[in-house]
């Protein structure tokens, strides 16, 4: 028998751990969807009655802005790898008309990102030009 406490959060086997007061039964079917569940990346806590529910995790907002900071300096990276070499070869007049507009408009790129709100949840990251 599987059973769950609200107060620990917790599962327990019968016969295998001590089963803390006030836990209720499950089924092997309901605690097995719970935990396909849980993999799917819901989180698992008691409801109203102390039985476990599977609900939809809400990031908080330090895990939002540290999302989203971590996608904009990729992104930052990324532009800052091919600026690098365009300022090369513009240094050393190898540089073709699209090349140096590429340039500008990966630098100005840059300055849009930098400048998106990443305590947002709902951010959007400019496109990188190509």
């Amino acid at each position: 028998m599987i059973f769950y406490n609200a107060q620990t959060n917790g599962f327990y086997i019968s016969g295998f751990n001590n089963i803390p007061e006030n836990s209720k039964e499950l089924t092997t079917e309901y605690h097995a969807e719970l935990l396909k569940k849980q993999s799917e990346g819901f989180v698992i806590q008691a409801n109203d009655n102390g039985y476990p529910v599977a609900v939809e995790r809400v990031l908080t907002l330090e895990e939002i802005k540290s999302i989203n900071e971590s996608k904009q300096q990729q992104l930052l990276n990324r532009a800052n790898e091919k600026i690098t070499m365009l300022q090369r070869i513009v240094k050393y007049n190898r540089a073709t008309n699209d090349e140096r507009k590429l340039l500008e408009q990966l630098e100005l790129y840059t300055v849009e990102l930098h400048q998106v709100d990443t305590s947002d949840i709902n951010a959007v990251f400019p496109d990188m030009p190509e």
